[in-house]
């Protein structure tokens, strides 16, 4: 038995955001900027979540499919400006209008920057460990876990940017898991390998997809298994020698388990092991070595809300504008299969690509067309203010991975260039809610909210409401 106790009050603020990840900071930023006294709670010693902890260096465009216009912008094209400022983001294109490559170790002198110059107050090296409720639906405070014992925070709106809905599960709201099954996307451990000569390699025709093809026609040494993932990277932005691969996979694990989570960190560790002894046998991989490991595996899904809506991948293939819009993306519907090798791409302009176990890919159409048909031109997909709002909860969002949508629609959401555009929705709307609402997140009005993300630069498209009385 834990006997009953007091909690010192440590802050109180209009807006408390749970994760520094790129959605939390958004978050916080947002609301800090619209004059809401903010605190943001991070379990790490810096902010940027998987951008940072994960090592995952690769983030989506900006732009819409067909680079005429972007359809991303606000905080999310701040940090890139930020980061792009220290040298530390390539762009793939020349127009700069495809996606990123960034050094995630600046990527934390970025995010700092930005929480801190928006006036935030941070709280680091701390966990969420319980919440304290004023009646059934109202959180009261958020109970953080630090080095210097149990604190309470108080808030008039609290943001749940934990990945994981955590504050929104131990809040008493709904949530759901995976796929169907219970199934999640496998997370990948992200690592940074130097001493390769691309030179060499590229002479040979060797690339992450010859490398997976090799790889999974062998067995893995430390569990007699077939190879599980699809290999991925991205070359360093600082050497010529140097590139982060996303390769391992760790299967038939659901990270917000404690038991799961600390199975997946491990065996990521000893798959990729196997990986980089398998690596010095190719071609200007000779004397490829170690150079970091991500501090923790990187997480594609876990928990997620059932919210006031739950996103469905068709809206996003068909390009749905609500009413209510307060994101757009255009990163597609990505599953790594939840139980072995191979994944699957569905795409806006309504092609699907298939690729197997040994990188082989199969090109198909997901909207019924023939092959050859002409492919569609949906600019990007729309997400609603709805589906950051959890049932149950009347002073609560969420940002990042874990808003309201089905496991298909997640594989399009999850991505961080997304997250970090919730976050700016939520930190706004949230200090639209405790300055006139009383912390009210269901009364914020959605057209004042969009036109507040519009003047700060996010360039959401008219909605479907809006061009139905127009026309």
């Amino acid at each position: 038995m834990e006997p009953a106790r007091e909690l010192e009050v440590l802050a109180e603020a209009d807006v408390v955001v749970l994760g520094g990840g790129p959605a939390g900071v958004c978050a916080a930023a947002a609301a800090a900027r619209a004059g809401a006294s903010t605190v943001i709670v991070e379990r790490n010693a810096y902010f940027g979540g998987m951008a940072t902890a994960a090592n995952v260096n690769i983030w989506h465009q900006l732009w819409c499919n067909n680079f005429e216009r972007p359809v991303i912008g606000g905080l999310p094209r701040e940090i890139l400006d930020r980061l792009a400022a220290m040298g530390a983001a390539r762009n793939y294109r020349p127009d700069g209008r495809g996606p990123y490559t960034i050094c995630s170790e600046s990527a934390k002198l970025a995010y700092d920057d930005m929480a801190l110059g928006s006036g935030v107050k941070p709280i680091l090296h701390a966990w969420l460990a319980g919440v304290a409720m004023d009646g059934a639906d109202r959180v009261a405070a958020a109970v953080i876990e630090t080095k210097s014992g149990r604190f309470a925070l108080r808030g008039t709106v609290f943001v749940d940017a934990s990945g994981d809905a955590d504050l929104c599960a131990r809040a008493g709201a709904p949530t759901t898991v995976g796929d169907a099954d219970g199934l999640c996307q496998p997370p990948s451990l992200c690592f940074r390998v130097g001493g390769i000569d691309f030179a060499r390699a590229q002479e040979a025709q060797v690339n992450t997809r010859t490398i997976q093809r090799e790889l999974f026609a062998g067995t893995m040494d430390y569990n007699g298994g077939k190879y599980p993932t699809f290999l991925w990277g991205a070359k360093s932005v600082w050497r010529e020698d140097e590139m982060m691969f996303a390769g391992v996979r760790v299967p038939g694990v659901v990270c917000s388990r404690w038991d799961d989570f600390t199975r997946a960190e491990i065996e990521g560790r000893y798959q990729m092991r196997w990986v980089m002894s398998q690596l010095k046998r190719f071609p200007g991989y000779e004397k490829c070595h170690l150079v970091d490991i991500g501090a923790q595996i990187g997480v594609r899904e876990t928990r997620r809300i059932l919210g006031e809506h739950v996103v469905e991948a068709h809206e996003l293939l068909d390009g749905r504008r609500p009413a209510d819009t307060i994101a757009q993306g255009t990163y597609p519907v990505d599953i790594h299969n939840p139980t072995g090798p191979g994944i699957r791409f569905k795409y806006l302009d309504g092609t699907e690509r298939a690729i197997d176990g040994s990188g082989e890919a199969t090109v198909s159409r997901w909207d019924g067309a023939a092959d050859g048909a002409p492919r569609r031109e949906t600019p990007c997909y729309c997400v609603p203010y709805r589906a950051l709002i959890p049932q149950g909860l009347s002073n609560v969002l969420v940002a990042g991975r874990c808003v309201s949508a089905t496991h298909e629609a997640a594989g399009a959401l999850r991505v961080m260039i997304n997250a970090m555009s919730f976050g700016e929705a939520a930190g706004a709307a949230g200090a639209m809610a405790a300055s006139g609402c009383r912390g009210a997140v269901r009364e914020v009005s959605t057209d004042a909210l969009r036109a507040r993300l519009i003047g700060n630069g996010v360039p959401l498209l008219e909605t479907e409401a809006r061009l139905a009385s127009v026309g």
